[in-house]
């Protein structure tokens, strides 16, 4: 006999090439009965199209009551709060927060005095520099206010 087609259907169904009509051609000639006529090289699909495809039924109604028969157990149902939700959210957050700190720390000056005195000396001028501005700010606010304030008009003159 002369296995030349089925050779051809089997190139053809590797490459997914097959209608369903092929195939079933296929599945026949590996189902027939004396598997000793086909030849060594052709046996080994046999398993493949000699098994049987189930039919699957569908869900149907009463799909959850048989699997909760099966399992033996009741649903159980998960609440999530908008918190638990967002919490993701509120790590990201936080974690973007703390790099950008540490990114400003990291690049402030930092004056770094080996003697704790000349630390203090820096500090203590630049406190001073601070009070001198603000006075001088505080001095000028005052002056104007006195300068642009209406001068009161008196009716009773001190003799």
């Amino acid at each position: 006999m002369d296995y030349k087609y089925i050779e051809q259907l089997l190139e053809r169904y590797w490459e997914g090439e097959t209608t369903l009509q092929e195939e079933a051609i296929l599945r026949t000639f590996f189902s027939q009965p004396d598997t000793q006529e086909i030849p060594e090289a052709l046996r080994q699909y046999g398993d493949l199209f000699r098994c049987e495809l189930q039919k699957e039924e569908p869900l149907g109604e009463n799909f959850d009551a048989r699997i909760l028969e099966m399992t033996g157990e009741a649903p159980i149902a998960k609440t999530v709060s908008l918190k638990s939700r967002l919490m993701p959210l509120f790590k990201a957050a936080a974690i973007v927060a703390i790099i950008l700190t540490l990114g400003n720390a990291a690049q402030a000056p930092w004056d770094i005095w080996e003697d704790p005195r000349d630390a203090y000396v820096k500090a203590h001028e630049q406190m001073a520099d601070t009070v001198n501005v603000l006075t001088t700010i505080q001095a000028e606010n005052v002056t104007d206010t006195l300068l642009q304030a209406p001068a009161k008009e008196s009716s009773t003159y001190i003799e």
